[in-house]
């Protein structure tokens, strides 16, 4: 195969939700499962069940004050008010790294160190963590179907009801 017909691979850049750094320095990525454990009378704990926990990811990167910001403002703390945004809205996004990609993340902890030689440069970590969502659903079975359906049943209207008066039976006696 020639140069000119070896395929072009394509990445997408890497990104936090639409926010686009301009450098990222660090991936690090985190898959874990959860095995249950539980004591025996004698000898070690049996493990009968695992889940999977939630993804994790940490990027740090930066954004320069070098280049020129589309508001005429700086890069760095405008980039930085966005990270804070989409912190403080918690709604799920996705995130693009160098080996896969995420759905479903939240900006979990923010970390920016600014000092004298860093002054026109955002450097910071997004640690991020994914959020599973399920569906749940109400199901109705019918009381007929309820084994102690006064107790599990739902509730029904049986109009207004008066209280009855009742004789204490220290007044009445017990006999």
């Amino acid at each position: 195969m020639s140069q000119s017909q070896e395929p072009v691979l394509i990445r997408p850049r890497r990104s936090l939700g639409e926010l686009f750094p301009d450098v990222v320095v660090e991936e690090s990525h985190e898959d874990s499962l959860q095995i249950t454990e539980h004591p025996v009378e004698q000898g070690a704990s049996i493990n009968d069940h695992a889940f999977r926990m939630a993804e994790k990811v940490t990027i740090r990167g930066g954004v320069s004050d070098a280049r020129e910001s589309d508001s005429g403002g700086r890069p760095s703390v405008e980039f930085y008010e966005q990270l804070l945004e989409l912190q403080r809205s918690r709604e799920p996004f996705d995130i693009i790294t160098g080996k896969r990609a995420y759905k479903n993340m939240l900006l979990e902890r923010l970390s920016v160190i600014t000092d004298p030689d860093s002054e026109a440069v955002l450097a910071f970590v997004a640690e991020c963590r994914e959020v599973i969502i399920v569906k749940t659903s109400v199901a109705t079975v019918p009381r007929s179907r309820q084994r102690s359906a006064s107790k599990t049943g739902g509730t029904e209207d049986k109009g207004q009801k008066q209280p009855q008066k009742r004789q204490s039976m220290l007044k009445g006696g017990l006999g």
